[in-house]
């Protein structure tokens, strides 16, 4: 028998708390349009145009507007919190991970790691390599219970290897040419805010042996060598 997929993402209880909330804060509004447009025509002698036409409405319809209103304006930032967050789904087959429209698939038998640092999602290969890494607003308590409850080898909120990353420093000893060109194009990237030339550059590196991670005060890169686990 197959088990049902694992499916984590935003908290529910975010999302009902934005869609009850806007129509609260839009009906709010509405009722103020009185006071407010008050208060500025006592203090600067008038009011926006558009204030005084609403103050000509009758309250009850500021009201319910503001209410139609909030509610729309709440969907609509409730659908671009679930389009621009992780969802995470655990299956026997592996992991897919989901992002800004993106979705990544991880065969099981390649993880040989799972964890979380500190707010991403890593999957690390039985090589060392990291096969992706995500941040993740699931929380690392839900992953955590998640992935150990489908027997995934879950290693914690701190990365094995912490002690071995490096501050990367342009056109030190320690790393080749080859690999200072790519992390050079890729602070660069980072900074222009091409997540996707990035990641591509990181994945580079990785083909040479180099593993990066970012930390993102001042796009901050770090540095360790793939080593076998």
């Amino acid at each position: 028998m197959t088990t049902p997929p694992r499916v984590l993402r935003v908290s529910r209880l975010l999302l009902v708390a934005v869609l009850l909330g806007g129509p609260v804060l839009g009906a709010v509004a509405g009722a103020g349009v009185a006071p407010v447009t008050g208060w500025l025509t006592g203090v600067f002698g008038g009011a926006p145009g558009p204030l005084r036409l609403l103050e000509r409405v009758p309250l009850p319809w500021l009201i319910g507007g503001g209410a139609v209103v909030g509610l729309v304006a709440a969907a609509l930032f409730a659908l671009t919190i679930v389009a621009e967050t992780t969802a995470v789904e655990i299956t026997e087959q592996g992991v897919t991970v989901e992002r800004d429209g993106s979705r990544t698939f991880v065969a099981r038998d390649r993880i040989g790691a799972v964890y979380t640092d500190p707010r991403d999602l890593v999957l690390c290969g039985h090589d060392g390599r990291e096969l992706l890494r995500r941040e993740a607003d699931v929380g690392a308590r839900r992953l955590a219970e998640e992935f150990e409850a489908a027997g995934y080898p879950w290693r914690g909120t701190r990365d094995p290897d912490e002690d071995s990353f490096r501050p990367w420093a342009d056109g030190a000893p320690d790393l080749p040419d080859e690999v200072h060109a790519l992390l050079r194009r890729r602070e660069r990237a980072l900074r222009d805010g091409k997540p996707g030339a990035a990641a591509e550059l990181r994945d580079r590196a990785q083909e040479l042996g180099v593993v990066v991670r970012d930390r993102r005060s001042g796009h901050r890169q770090q540095w360790r060598a793939v080593k076998t686990r």
